[in-house]
């Protein structure tokens, strides 16, 4: 049995699921004083098909937690996305 991987970006994580699929995970980042940083849950979606998981699928739920987003994390994470499927 294959196991799921996770591509991540500063706020966002994707899981990719062996048997096809991507969730996606939407955190707060705060930063701690001791040099460590926290990631605590805002959000995470049900999965989607691989093919549905695009930019504007992942900008559309990023904005429902966050008034305003870095658009060069989302278009980091599918990038991350995409090098991963293409090998």
């Amino acid at each position: 049995m294959k196991d799921n991987k996770y591509i991540s970006t500063k706020h966002l994580d994707a899981i990719l699921y062996p048997e096809g699929g991507i969730k996606l995970v939407i955190n707060k980042i705060t930063k701690s004083p001791y040099g460590w940083t926290k990631r605590d849950l805002l959000s995470a979606p049900f999965g989607v098909e691989t093919n549905e998981f695009t930019y504007d699928y992942v900008s559309n739920k990023v904005d429902e937690v966050y008034s305003t987003f870095p658009n060069e994390e989302i278009h980091e994470l599918i990038t991350k996305i995409k090098k991963y499927n293409n090998g």
